[in-house]
């Protein structure tokens, strides 16, 4: 069909197929061990990044290691194509591999654009003085342009606009990057096939308007797309469209027709040979996927749901075009960003119209401000007036109802599911399609054929309700998330803390979240994962203890909350103490900022649901403490015959309170056989898990959170000793990543994000 009749169109999707199947680690460079690096470094500058600050260096003395990229505290006067030495004042690591469900994986990443590790230094010498001359003029170019940028427009617009037109994304606040992709307006930040073909196309039409000869004017375009390309850091969809535009231009010259699936096809075919990795790229995918959904469904949709009144027709067809690139692109985003802005197709008709005004005003005010900085000033404002349009508009839609749906991550079945399905459709129709063309093509009779179609239009109704239905449902089954019973998930914080529990009855609550050793535990691993389970709202967050290494990520989270489409949380809880201490009452205070309610726990205190209930052992309202890891909250969690104890912080004081009031039977939720499973009191420190707790506690299975090579020698071997002897199997975050453990309320089996494990437990 569609398909079939392009072998190149075929030849792309096996190719893809065949790389997703294949490990990833074909194609990644494993850098030298630390011990096998050579006390030097020294490199070719192949690339430098918009602030100077930052090289890429390849041809280095590290074997087999790729490009390194090395990050100066200020900015350098190097030149692209310098060689340059650095010695004793620099470190060097490997990019950092997830170890949390929907943690970035910094590794891929940087090993897709070539980079096996990345450098920290002061200062380095210059070897050679040798310099690329084109990429040192388009890195000078892009530089000039930046400061142009910066200079010309007001500072909350310019890092956007530099964004748009430059590729340039450093001087782009964290707050508008947040709103452009919580609204679904993030694909105007980047150079895409939009700004490509618009730049490309009008150049070429005017040149031949003027009276350009069709050689001239498509050579002229061709080397324009090109340096604009080059200047722009030529990224993946860059490179598509480019890649595009050549064979477009191409089929001008040669006279040839152009098919933009074949083209598409191609283009795929040249970035995963040159670089395989790309297959599991978002920015490939979703660049691809786009123009494909525009190829294969948009033409689907119009056949469909184009209304035959020319006026309504102009209204609609934007509509479909959006959706067809939503549908084939829907998989891509659920599974990369965990979350849809529900009003971006809307919000797009409005501002992918007025990106081409933005573009064409943003390099008109670059031209004449190096003639008239005064005669600059129409577009400026202009482009000023629109982006400030954008912002308005995304942030209305965000407070509208239900504006970022949190899908969470699909499994990679649904996903196969989903474009089997969506294939299966378009191949019906596409064969549907060109039934009725055949049948109508054998009537010669024009007012005959045109009384056959009529013939045809009562049944139009009941073929778009049957497609709008079997869509929408690819849709629901694509975002359906099924859960069964009881989930609770130990992240890898580093040092600190951060558990995730999710009762069969769907209640979802954190407690503690936070590290001494990872920055911004928040936003960039406990707020990816809550997104990877589809955790749009917690409904509590408890905090044992105000210690940073178990509130640090928790303040982000309360921040987040207070933005539009962000994570919501229902009830902060904190113990007595907690509450009288500074941190404690500033994190109050933010939280009631933020339209968080605030609560006490104590001993005795329950949170139950019609499946799991948490019963606080400790701390005691009426006893006044002096250690704080004293006073940390400690939780029961019973779930039919399976049973956690939570610790926080708690040592061995504490361990002997608790056991006291146990004795005297006023603690009635203590389970007779002991806990399935304990978290270690504060990381598994030498003065936690004493003999007499663990003999009481007898647990099955033991969490321990703490970070690699910590100061504190955490866990402790005496502490290890004693589970050991006590019966108990260990886990730790350190060697398994993020630790998964799941129960049906009698059985349970554990599973370890970074460490091929999967245990499973039987009741006893």
């Amino acid at each position: 069909m569609f398909i079939i009749k392009r072998p190149l169109c075929l030849a792309a999707l096996g190719l893809a197929l065949v790389l997703l199947c294949l490990p990833a680690d074909l194609w990644i460079k494993d850098p030298p061990a630390e011990r096998e690096r050579p006390p030097v470094l020294t490199g070719i500058i192949c690339h430098m990044e918009p602030d100077g600050m930052t090289v890429w260096l390849t041809d280095t003395n590290y074997p087999d290691t790729g490009i390194i990229l090395v990050s100066f505290e200020a900015e350098t006067s190097f030149s692209i194509g310098n060689t340059i030495l650095l010695e004793n004042n620099y470190k060097i690591r490997e990019p950092e591999t997830p170890s949390n469900p929907g943690q970035f994986d910094a590794r891929l990443y940087y090993q897709t654009k070539g980079i096996g590790l990345l450098c920290y230094a002061r200062e380095a010498e210059l070897v050679r003085d040798d310099v690329r001359p084109l990429s040192q003029l388009l890195y000078e170019l892009q530089k000039a342009f930046s400061d142009r940028i910066r200079r010309l427009f007001p500072e909350d617009k310019s890092g956007v606009l530099e964004a748009m037109l430059l590729g340039n994304k450093t001087d782009l606040e964290a707050e508008t990057r947040s709103l452009y992709q919580k609204s679904g307006m993030s694909h105007l930040l980047a150079i895409s096939g939009l700004h490509v073909s618009v730049f490309g196309m009008s150049l070429y039409r005017f040149l031949r308007k003027i009276g350009g000869s069709l050689r001239l004017s498509g050579t002229a375009a061709l080397l324009a797309v090109l340096l604009y390309g080059g200047l722009t850091g030529m990224g993946t969809s860059t490179c598509r469209a480019v890649v595009m535009f050549i064979l477009l231009m191409a089929g001008e010259m040669l006279g040839k027709s152009y098919d933009m699936l074949t083209a598409l096809a191609f283009g795929a075919i040249l970035l995963l040979i040159r670089q395989p990795l790309y297959v599991r790229s978002a920015s490939f995918l979703l660049s691809f996927g786009a123009v494909l959904g525009i190829g294969l469904i948009f033409p689907v949709l119009k056949m469909l749901f184009l209304p035959k009144k020319r006026n309504l027709a102009k209204r609609v067809e934007p509509l479909l075009l959006s959706l067809s690139i939503q549908m084939m692109t829907l998989p891509v985003l659920e599974y990369f960003y965990n979350e849809i802005p529900l009003y971006g197709i809307l919000l797009n008709l409005v501002v992918i119209p007025l990106m081409t005004v933005v573009m064409f005003a943003g390099i008109l005010a670059l031209a004449v401000s190096f003639l008239s900085v005064g005669a600059a000033q129409a577009p400026v404002f202009l482009c000023t007036v629109i982006l400030e349009l954008y912002e308005r508009l995304g942030s209305f839609s965000l407070g509208l109802p239900g504006a970022v749906f949190t899908c969470g991550q699909p499994r990679m079945w649904q996903m196969a599911a989903y474009y089997i399905g969506l294939a299966g459709f378009l191949i019906c129709r596409y064969r549907i399609g060109e039934q009725k063309k055949r049948r109508l093509g054998r009537i010669g009779d024009p007012d005959l054929r045109e009384e056959e179609a009529q013939k045809a239009e009562p049944h139009r109704r009941l073929r778009q309700t049957g497609s709008a239905v079997g869509l929408a449902m690819l849709v629901v089954f694509l975002t359906l998330r099924l859960h069964s019973g009881l989930r609770l998930v130990m992240l890898d914080v580093g040092q600190g803390d951060g558990i995730y529990l999710r009762t069969a009855a769907g209640t979802t609550i954190l407690i503690d979240g936070g590290s001494t050793s990872v920055t911004k535990v928040g936003t960039y691993r406990i707020l990816p994962f809550l997104k990877t389970e589809g955790v749009g709202e917690l409904d509590y967050v408890v905090v044992t203890h105000t210690d940073e290494d178990h509130i640090s990520g928790i303040k982000e989270l309360i921040e987040a909350a207070g933005e539009p489409g962000g994570l919501r949380i229902g009830t902060l809880l904190l113990s007595g103490r907690s509450l009288e201490e500074d941190k404690g009452q500033r994190l109050v205070e933010k939280a009631r900022e933020n339209g968080i309610a605030v609560g006490r726990i104590e001993r005795g205190a329950v949170l139950q649901d019609d499946s799991a209930r948490l019963i606080c052992l400790h701390p005691d309202a009426g006893t006044g403490y002096t250690d704080v890891n004293v006073a940390s909250v400690v939780l029961a969690l019973s779930y039919g015959d399976f049973s956690v104890l939570l610790t926080g912080d708690l040592e061995e004081a504490g361990e002997q309170e608790i056991l006291e009031r146990e004795q005297k039977n006023s603690e009635k939720v203590w389970p007779p056989d002991g806990f399935t499973i304990l978290k270690a009191g504060h990381h598994g420190s030498k003065t936690s898990s004493s003999e007499a707790w663990l003999g009481k506690v007898k647990p099955r299975l033991t969490l321990i959170s703490c970070g690699k090579d910590n100061s504190y020698g955490h866990p402790h071997k005496e502490a290890l000793e004693r589970l050991e002897a006590a019966g108990s199997k260990i886990l730790q975050t350190t060697e398994c990543g993020a630790i998964i453990v799941e129960s049906n309320g009698k059985n349970f089996q554990v599973h370890a994000f970074r460490k091929i494990l999967l245990t499973i437990f039987q009741n006893q």
